[in-house]
């Protein structure tokens, strides 16, 4: 066992406070009220911004374009076929070679267009350049496509004219959505869309310094807010909201994009007690270094307008994964809702008849990022325990039901959890959410625990599909689940959700621990 640092999972905490917000217990030490962000003495200390809004995937965004274009070069070449064969030509050719030859083509540019980087997000932003990568690359696509057609010698299907008319749709087409795009991004970014939340811990040189330079591009960061729990430390004028609890607190609420430690590395101790306070908030957790050497291990290193930063940890599941994962689970939800409605039914009617009391159990559980959610399910037991003190079930348990001891035989009582899922409360795949008071007791006695908590809960997970289900009697039974869990985490795809999801049936549903 291993005793480790864990989140407050008391979350009854006001909701006003944020980023701007100082713990009682620390004084404000004549720097100003927090909320300011910045000394009324200084007028050279940064302007810190408040909480925007979530930042857009910058990826999802680029990779969407790519998708726009391939869709567009496509479509053009059925609408030339149509303008130029069946209006200016009065021909009825069939349209199966020119569908082909539009896949052939739109497919060829998407290549050609990846490989002069025009979907990185820079060059999107800018126009320059644009037009010289969409006139080559369309041009390289309708050299594959004449070059296939030659050596198949198929090239008398195809009317010359079809193909200019083609060309000079897809690329004024292109040159306009791409203009369009880029004067759209332009202002996204002058906005401050694209600008990334950013708390940073640290309130010494290093912090300071770090904050007058990313505040001097506010449309590309946002700095929150300032936090140290050492404020003696502050050599500068900047405003502390706080110390790590605080921030911790703030994240729970707010959820920043990155946190940035700005410390000196030769603070190795202290680098590491934070980071593995951290580690357990789904966002982003980078260190701006110094000169000094030190042992930990960092995922990769960053840019930030030449200032450079080690990236510790990231947001699991980012990009184009949270999309992918809501789709999964709002479809696969309703419909698996719609398949067992009348089975349900059944089991509520079955309930009702069997014992007193409601037939749906309400319990309230960590869900992502820590947030409190109320869990549904059938009702098993004589009791409906939900406090501080909740003892899980165990062989020959007087409190389950006779009813009850099938439905968790078979994991029937979890159906009503889809309704969490179409709340978008719980995944179809995750971490099992435990009782508040069992959240309290392993957080405190395993390190890493509450990193479950990155992602939302699920009904199944792979912890169920490797055994560990049921009672945890032993402090390593949750240990082993955990380790399965934060697999998961770090590991996630949208096909490791579906093999999770097809193998439930078959390893997920049953267990010798399960009473």
């Amino acid at each position: 066992m291993t005793t480790g640092s864990h989140l407050p999972l008391d979350m009854s905490s006001e909701p006003g406070r944020g980023a701007g917000s100082r713990s009682s217990d620390h004084p404000q030490d004549g720097r100003g009220r927090p909320d300011e962000g910045v000394n009324d003495a200084s007028v050279s200390a940064p302007k810190l911004g408040g909480y925007r809004f979530r930042q857009p995937s910058r990826k999802v965004i680029c990779d969407a374009t790519a998708l726009l274009d391939a869709t567009i070069i496509f479509a053009l070449a059925l609408l030339a076929r149509w303008i130029y064969i069946d209006g200016y030509l009065g021909s009825d050719q069939e349209y199966g070679p020119y569908t082909v030859a539009g896949i052939i083509c739109s497919l060829s540019a998407f290549v050609t267009f990846r490989a002069q980087d025009l979907y990185s997000f820079d060059v999107l932003a800018t126009f320059r350049g644009q037009i010289r990568r969409l006139l080559f690359g369309f041009g390289v696509a309708i050299l594959v496509l004449l070059s296939a057609a030659y050596l198949l010698k198929i090239s008398q299907t195809f009317s010359r004219g079809w193909v200019l008319t083609w060309f000079s749709m897809s690329v004024c087409t292109l040159v306009i959505v791409h203009y369009g795009l880029s004067r759209l991004i332009q202002g996204w970014v002058s906005y401050g869309l694209f600008a990334r939340n950013i708390a940073i811990y640290g309130s010494g040189e290093i912090a300071e310094k770090l904050t007058r330079h990313l505040c001097r591009h506010p449309e590309r960061s946002n700095v929150v807010g300032v936090y140290d729990d050492q404020f003696g430390s502050n050599t500068g004028n900047m405003a502390v909201a706080g110390g790590l609890s605080d921030l911790i607190r703030t994240c729970t609420l707010t959820r920043p994009d990155e946190i940035l430690i700005a410390l000196p590395l030769s603070d190795e101790a202290r680098i590491e007690r934070v980071v593995t306070e951290l580690s357990a908030l789904p966002v982003d957790i980078r260190l701006c270094p110094d000169m000094s050497a030190f042992r930990l291990r960092p995922m990769g290193l960053l840019n930030y307008d030449g200032v450079a930063i080690l990236e510790l940890a990231r947001r699991p599941i980012d990009h184009w994964g949270p999309i992918l994962k809501m789709l999964e689970d709002k479809i696969l939800s309703v419909l698996a809702l719609t398949i067992a409605a009348p089975l349900m039914l059944f089991i509520a009617l079955a309930i009702r008849l069997d014992s007193e009391g409601p037939v749906f159990f309400r319990q309230r559980r960590h869900g992502f990022n820590h947030s409190i959610i109320s869990v549904i399910k059938f009702r098993t037991m004589t009791v409906v325990e939900d406090g501080t003190n909740v003892r899980q079930a165990t062989r020959d348990d007087h409190r389950i039901t006779r009813v009850g001891r099938f439905l968790r035989k078979t994991s029937l009582d979890e159906l009503p959890q889809l309704l969490n899922v179409v709340r978008g409360e719980m995944s179809l795949v995750g971490p099992r959410p435990h009782a508040l008071a069992h959240n309290e007791y392993y957080a405190a006695m395993l390190e890493r625990y509450t990193s479950r908590h990155k992602v939302k809960p699920g009904i199944t997970g792979w912890a169920q599909i490797n055994g560990y289900r049921g009672e945890t009697d032993t402090p390593e039974k949750m240990r082993l689940r955990m380790e399965c869990d934060l697999y998961y985490i770090e590991n996630w795809s949208l096909w490791f959700d579906l093999k999770i999801l097809l193998l439930t049936p078959f390893y997920g549903l049953v267990g010798k621990n399960v009473y």
